[in-house]
């Protein structure tokens, strides 16, 4: 048994899928299987049950997947530990952030990361927040960017800005002339949303509702680059986070209005309270986008 073997079963576990498992791991299909039998074998128990269709985690497969990720974590911890580059940081490290966060955000942080830690390689994960806040607490993921606030008592966070969101609307919409746009103009309006799976369509309801707005919600899109094509084409109109403007006013058709009161939402940086380099990473998250 070593780590390589445990790293696999975890991937299989977590995907319920060898071919998606071997391309997480970068490693074949056929080794990954070969090397979960032989880890079956000197445990004595079956931990999978493959079928033509789809992988079944039997219960002693489940609890060991859960004691392999604490061993895979605590191995993480121990080189981090002592093996960090001048800045502190490990070789590298993995940051997370939602999508309506990193389209926006992954470029310039790059930029500036590299600048200030040359030592270290930053990796990108792009989720929403209900799997960012167990990726960052199991330890795939060292800090990840959200909008809202995680339910973990693993979790630690750092603010980073409080973020306005504008209305955006095609250009010849009664609404685009205006100087100055209050929330009740919006009602009789059709509102464009994110699905479900994103917090901003939350985000966008709680608004509407502390200001009693009737309009019509339709959650119809599942990036803000798709509710802005629709916007322009005369769909709705939408409300987008003010990191998101440049793309908006890149496209023929769309104007970004500012309201007044002008809703915002809280963009924070997560990390697991006991990991060393998550805070490291977190700190410098911060100091590469504030």
């Amino acid at each position: 048994m070593n780590f390589r073997d445990l790293e696999y079963l975890v991937a299989v576990v977590r995907l319920t899928h060898f071919g998606k498992a071997a391309e997480e791991c970068h490693v074949s299909q056929s080794a990954l299987s070969l090397q979960l039998q032989k880890l079956e074998q000197e445990i004595g128990v079956k931990l999978l049950e493959r079928t033509s269709r789809r992988v079944v985690v039997t219960e002693a497969g489940k609890e060991a997947a859960r004691r392999a990720q604490e061993l895979l974590q605590g191995r993480r911890d121990l080189l981090d530990a002592v093996r960090p580059c001048n800045s502190g940081l490990p070789m590298t490290v993995r940051a997370g952030a939602i999508p309506t966060v990193a389209p926006f955000i992954f470029a310039r942080l790059q930029t500036r990361f590299h600048e200030r830690y040359p030592e270290t390689t930053l990796q990108f994960d792009e989720d929403v927040t209900e799997l960012l806040v167990p990726a960052v607490a199991g330890g795939q993921v060292d800090a990840a960017i959200l909008a809202t606030a995680p339910e973990d008592s693993l979790i630690e966070e750092l603010d980073l800005f409080d973020e306005p969101f504008l209305l955006a609307t095609p250009t010849g919409h009664p609404l685009a002339e205006q100087r100055a746009i209050t929330p009740v103009d919006i009602t009789p309006y059709r509102l464009l949303q994110l699905k479900h799976t994103h917090c901003l369509q939350e985000q966008v309801i709680n608004f509407c509702s502390n200001h009693k707005l009737s309009t019509t919600h339709l959650p119809t899109a599942s990036s803000i680059a798709t509710l802005l094509v629709l916007v322009q084409a005369g769909v709705g109109l939408t409300l987008i986070p003010q990191m998101a403007v440049r793309s908006a006013e890149s496209l023929p058709g769309i104007r970004c209005l500012p309201l007044s009161p002008a809703p915002t939402r809280k963009i924070r940086v997560i990390y697991r309270k006991t990991s060393t380099v998550g805070r490291r990473l977190a700190e410098a998250v911060r100091t590469s986008l504030v």
